[in-house]
């Protein structure tokens, strides 16, 4: 699976109606005062989301092409503006913002651990993320199947939709229904596509196709395994990732969904708090990575 994504027409000027929005979300977090960001949300929320999605934008054109050195040694890219504004964006998205969202996961490697570093499977694009799986869940599908992608931004995408099928705590039995359908769905028809694809390799590898079993398993989608079968059969997958065939069936049969960590989606601490305190990195250690 080679990345072939040729990017957009991203904007080279950045025209927002409200120059505060790049002057605070530019900063490193650390020296935003509790004002300056507070201010932000009196700006009319149209106004403000469209600034924000124009500033994703502008800075991704910034970024475009350029590989890790380049990034970490060019003094005009910025990589707390797409950190900041994933976590604005929480409460002042729009339909439109979604598409914004997963074109910073269209972007390479490079550029997406320059703007969101791994801690530990946590990254901030996470929180919106599960936004867009709660409104537009065919948008986040559609992203799996896409040709000329990284297997790492797949991976992220497959590692969300798992934490949504395990935050069952929190909600309804009827929601805990509805998500549990949603993504047997959603996982069912990735795995058809996949299946059709391997080992032509456009849209998967063995890399995307287990962390993409890794989150069934972990979502307890015991309905799938004769797919699962499938994919071990054909020898699609990296057994040090996602584990052994027989391991994985027992598992979702006799223990559902995994102990994975909750998805923190409050503003205030995303944006204040040390990623520590909200990802304690807990999660039950017979499904993490091997």
């Amino acid at each position: 699976m080679r990345y072939t994504y040729k990017g957009k027409d991203y904007p080279k000027d950045l025209n927002i109606k409200h120059q505060e929005v790049f002057t605070t979300l530019s900063k490193d977090p650390l020296d935003i005062t509790r004002r300056e960001f507070d201010h932000l949300f009196d700006i009319p929320t149209e106004e403000f989301c469209a600034d924000e999605e124009q500033l994703i934008l502008w800075e991704l054109g910034k970024q475009w092409g350029k590989s890790a050195e380049q990034l970490e040694s060019d003094t005009t890219v910025n990589h707390f503006i797409i950190r900041n504004t994933l976590i604005t964006l929480l409460t002042s998205y729009s339909f439109s913002s979604f598409d914004v969202v997963l074109e910073v996961l269209r972007q390479s490697e490079d550029i997406i651990r320059f703007n969101l570093p791994d801690y530990n499977g946590f990254t901030y694009i996470l929180p919106i993320l599960s936004i867009v799986f709660e409104y537009e869940p065919k948008q986040l599908e559609q992203f799996l199947l896409e040709e000329g992608l990284t297997d790492y931004s797949k991976r992220i995408v497959a590692d969300l939709l798992a934490r949504m099928g395990c935050d069952t705590e929190t909600k309804t039995e009827a929601n805990n229904k509805k998500v549990h359908d949603e993504l047997s769905g959603i996982f069912s028809r990735v795995l058809d596509v996949y299946i059709s694809d391997y080992p032509t390799g456009n849209i998967c590898d063995k890399y995307v196709v287990s962390h993409v079993v890794k989150a069934i398993v972990n979502s307890g989608l015991e309905e799938l395994s004769e797919q699962l079968k499938t994919v071990y059969s054909k020898d699609m997958v990296d057994k040090k990732i996602c584990g052994e065939l027989d391991t994985n069936l027992s598992v979702m049969k006799d223990l559902g969904c995994a102990d994975l960590n909750y998805i923190e989606t409050g503003i205030y601490p995303l944006m204040f708090l040390p990623t520590y305190l909200i990802w304690d990195n807990a999660d039950n250690p017979d499904f993490g990575e091997q």
